[in-house]
């Protein structure tokens, strides 16, 4: 989003949470973030400190940079070059370890919702097949997909889809069984999906929460721990992915992966 935009809805907008008037607090963290974004820059230039690596795209530097939203600010958490978080960093490197076990040919059809830059950088560039990208609109340029759907209601044939990326769209969708229940549809027997949400802090069990407009994420679910148990099906098993028991201390610090981030690999059954 152009900087003149992002201030125009961020700080200039009464609704917003990051109103200048009404949230002083939190517009005043957003420029100081913006601020210390724009001096990391230029530590890359200069080229002194390269301690921080991106596991996708090679990119060294001094620091990740901060997510900057009206309701959120994540310190040091995004790729300057790919536009990777460490969600998408702790994927990438799950799909690698996955093609470097897989014993026959990788996966000719890959469909992935709402896919992320930093994926795309890694399908497109290490020999893997094409993998068609989709959304439900097309007001959001940076998933260029390659046509519409809708998850409730996905426009694929039932066993056509050998992996299956669904990151971080679960929880804008209200009907959360309808979507699991499409994904285990369109997967080929033995084929894999690939699921990330966001967790809600503190929360002991997930629940459906009314969708807020004038936030930036538009969540319909706040998720818990124990959202690998709200997509347990049978014909398919679910597996938890922990970044902090997969990789090690030094892999978290220098690709800058959050130890408790995770996915769930579903596996449908031969």
């Amino acid at each position: 989003m152009p900087a003149a935009e992002f201030v125009r809805n961020t700080l200039l907008d009464s609704r917003s949470p990051a109103c200048w008037w009404k949230h002083p607090l939190q517009a005043t963290g957003i420029l100081l973030a913006a601020a210390e974004n724009a001096l990391l820059a230029v530590a890359d230039k200069l080229g002194l400190v390269r301690s921080f690596q991106c596991p996708v795209c090679g990119w060294r530097g001094a620091n990740f940079r901060n997510f900057l939203s009206a309701d959120e600010i994540i310190r040091h958490c995004i790729c300057p070059v790919c536009g990777s978080f460490d969600r998408h960093r702790q994927l990438v490197l799950g799909v690698r370890r996955e093609l470097q076990a897989v014993a026959g040919p990788a996966p000719e059809v890959m469909v992935g919702f709402s896919l992320s830059s930093a994926m795309r950088f890694l399908l497109e560039h290490e020999g893997l097949s094409r993998c068609f990208r989709t959304d439900y609109a097309l007001e959001d340029r940076r998933f260029l997909p390659d046509f519409l759907g809708d998850l409730r209601c996905a426009p694929l044939a039932d066993d056509t889809v050998e992996w299956l990326f669904c990151s971080h769209v679960l929880e804008h969708v209200p009907e959360l069984d309808i979507c699991v229940d499409e994904i285990l549809r369109v997967l080929k027997p033995g084929g894999l999906a690939w699921i990330q949400v966001p967790f809600e802090p503190g929360l002991a069990h997930s629940r459906s929460i009314r969708i807020d407009p004038y936030r930036a994420h538009a969540h319909a679910w706040q998720f818990a721990p124990d959202f690998g148990n709200l997509i347990q099906r049978e014909g398919w098993e679910v597996t938890e992915v922990i970044a902090g028991e997969e990789l090690t201390s030094e892999q978290l610090r220098q690709f800058a992966i959050h130890p408790l981030e995770r996915y769930w690999i579903c596996r449908k059954e031969s």
